[in-house]
Parts: structure tokens; C-alpha cells; sequence
């Protein structure tokens, strides 16, 4: 029986869901809710590609029609995030993907195709230096394991926070989204860079439902830190955490994280996805400490004879001088500005 490629139909995405959660490198941003959320809040279309043999689904690829900035389309897997692309039973199947991704990216005329994957291959003598990464913790059967797995020196810095007279709730309902946007929003303005709009937060809830979760400290009855988890299996990611400048000497960002795992590892999830950071930068190296282990990351851009587009490396002195004054203009203004910019930009 030959495997047929198809763009999915609607009645289908149940079973592709399904698919997904067999496998442990699905992440949540590879479920409906991701590209639903997309919809929603920016008014993407997207539409999932599947490999079947018979009825038996043997691969899936996610794809998002993205506009950036200029009106140029392309087809993306996936946007907004770190991890998408293909997941498959092999990788011929794999490839037939792939191939059937440039040729609807054509149809569409929404080319290139943009992937965004983790190194399928053994990255043990992969030099990682300057690259980008996913940092993985896979998570012990217990909190208690987990906590006995820290160095005493990330302990001493969790019952800082502790006794710093921070506390940790997490919620998912509508305020525990407005309280996360409140930290976010300042802190992307603080670095420089425009944020998400807190219709695509509020359209992420509706769309996961349970399988998001927001973790929230406080201090005083102030909200000073705030993460978002989202659940797939066993598999959990945290795309987003911020705290307040004001209040790190606190500690307020140990505290987040180690409830976030706490609660992460008391649902049963078995691995944590910290998100992407730079080898051996700031990021990597908090990340670290948690335990967590670097896999390369594999973003490329394909044209339309498959073959991978040099995209430029590194920041930019525009880009510097961008985020400069954009530090410099009011929080409201951001406010406004930024969610029409980044909605256009993919990463």
C-alpha cells in the first residue's frame, strides 16, 4: 500500500492529535491549539499535512501561510516558536513531507518554506558553540527526586526566595493571563523588542484550556514574575517567563522556575522543554543549573528546488539602534506599536 500525502480535512485533527502525543518529539506548539491560537488572535490561515497508508496516519507536518512585515508570504512550521516542523514514522516519509510542503508552499505561492526542528541526528560531536539550542530536562518519577537532583548551591538560592517573603500560585483562568501580560509587556519593553498582544495570550487559553498553565510569584501582593506552561503528553514547554527587574534581587525568577518544574514533574510530565538560548550565553547557563541538556537546533529555509537559503546570522547595528529607541518610547506607546510588528515576526 503506497503512503498518500494530503492536506488534513477538519474531522481529522482529533486523530492527528492523537498521532502526536505517541511521540516524544511532538511539543505542544506541534498540536491544533498552537496554529488555532494563531488564527484567532492574527488571522493566519494554516492547515496540516499528513501521510497516510490506507487509514494509518505515518507522519504529520504543521504549516502556518505567514506574512512578515513587508507582505511577503511564506509557509512556516511553525511560527512564534522554537520547535515545529515534521514528525514522522521514518524518514523517507519524512522527506515525502517535505516535498509535498514546497509544492503546496508554491500553490499558495507562499514561499519559502521555513522549518524550524530539533537535530534529528547524534549531536554528540556537533560543536554547538554561538549556535542555538533546546535545553531538555527530563524529569525524575518525583518532586523529591527532582529536588534531590539540584546542587545544595540552587537550593540555597530557592529557599532564598522563599524566605525573601515571595510566594508562587498558578491559574488559568483570565487574570492569571492579564497578571502574566503585566510582567511581560515590561520586560519586552525593557530589551528592547515589541511584544505579542494580549489577544494572542487570551486566545492561547482558550484554545489549551488545561493544558495551559500560568505560574505567577508575588511579593507584598504585587505580581512580580510570571511563566506560562504548555502541556502535550508528557512533554511540557515554557515559551515564555518574565520578573520584575525591580524585584531580582529577590529571587523571584529561582522561585518561579522551581515550582514550575515542581508542577510539571507532579503531573506526570516526563520531560522539560526550557525553551531556546545561545550555547554557553546567560540563558544556557541558568538553564543548566536546572540540569537541563543542550540539542541543537534546526531551522532552515528552503526555495523552491528544496535548496536551503542563507538567512544572516547575528544582530544587526540597525537592529541595536531599533531596540535602543525602542526602549526609550512609552510603555503605552509599545503597547500599541509592537503587537501590529510582531505579529509578522516569526521568531
Amino acid at each position: 500500500m503506497q503512503t498518500i500525502i494530503s492536506v488534513a480535512e477538519a474531522k481529522e485533527i482529533g486523530r492527528i492529535n492523537e498521532y502526536l502525543t505517541g511521540f516524544s518529539c511532538a511539543t505542544p506548539y506541534h498540536h491544533m491549539q498552537w496554529l488555532q491560537a494563531i488564527k484567532n488572535a492574527y488571522g493566519f490561515n494554516y492547515e496540516y499535512l499528513v501521510a497516510k497508508k490506507d487509514t494509518r496516519i505515518e507522519g504529520i507536518l504543521p504549516v502556518c501561510q505567514f506574512k512578515n512585515i513587508t507582505g511577503k508570504r511564506s509557509l512556516c512550521s511553525l511560527p512564534f516558536c522554537d520547535v515545529g516542523g515534521v514528525v514522522a514514522d521514518s524518514d523517507i516519509v519524512r522527506e515525502e513531507l517535505i516535498q509535498f510542503a514546497l509544492n503546496r508552499a508554491d500553490q499558495l505561492q507562499a514561499m519559502p518554506l521555513e522549518l524550524r526542528q530539533r537535530t534529528i541526528s547524534d549531536a554528540s560531536n556537533t560543536d554547538m558553540v554561538d549556535k542555538k539550542v533546546s535545553m531538555l530536562l527530563d524529569l525524575p518519577e518525583s518532586v523529591e527526586a527532582l529536588s534531590a537532583s539540584f546542587k545544595s548551591k540552587l537550593r540555597s538560592q530557592i529557599n532564598k526566595a522563599e524566605k525573601n517573603g515571595l510566594t508562587f500560585d498558578c491559574a488559568n483562568d483570565k487574570k492569571s493571563i492579564d497578571d502574566f501580560f503585566y510582567v511581560f509587556c515590561r520586560n519586552m519593553h525593557l530589551l528592547g523588542s515589541p511584544t505579542h498582544s494580549i489577544k494572542w495570550f487570551h486566545a492561547l487559553r482558550e484554545t489549551y484550556q488545561d493544558d495551559l498553565l500560568v505560574g505567577r510569584v508575588w511579593f507584598d501582593g504585587n505580581i512580580v514574575g510570571a511563566g506560562i506552561l504548555l502541556f502535550s503528553g508528557n512533554n511540557v514547554s515554557i515559551p515564555w517567563a518574565s520578573t520584575l527587574r525591580d524585584y531580582n534581587r529577590l529571587a523571584p525568577n529561582m522561585l518561579l522556575y522551581w515550582n514550575l518544574l515542581r508542577v510539571s514533574c507532579e503531573r506526570g510530565c516526563k520531560q522539560f522543554d526550557f525553551g531556546r538560548s545561545t550555547y554557553g550565553e546567560g540563558t544556557y547557563k541558568f538553564k543548566k543549573q536546572w540540569g537541563a541538556k543542550p540539542v541543537p537546533l534546526d531551522w532552515v529555509t528552503l526555495d523552491k528546488q528544496g535548496i536551503i537559503v542563507e538567512a544572516s546570522g547575528g544582530k544587526s547595528r540597525a537592529r541595536d539602534l531599533v531596540e535602543t529607541v525602542w526602549r526609550k518610547l512609552p510603555l503605552p506607546v509599545v503597547n500599541v506599536i509592537g503587537p501590529r510588528l510582531r505579529r509578522h515576526i516569526s521568531l
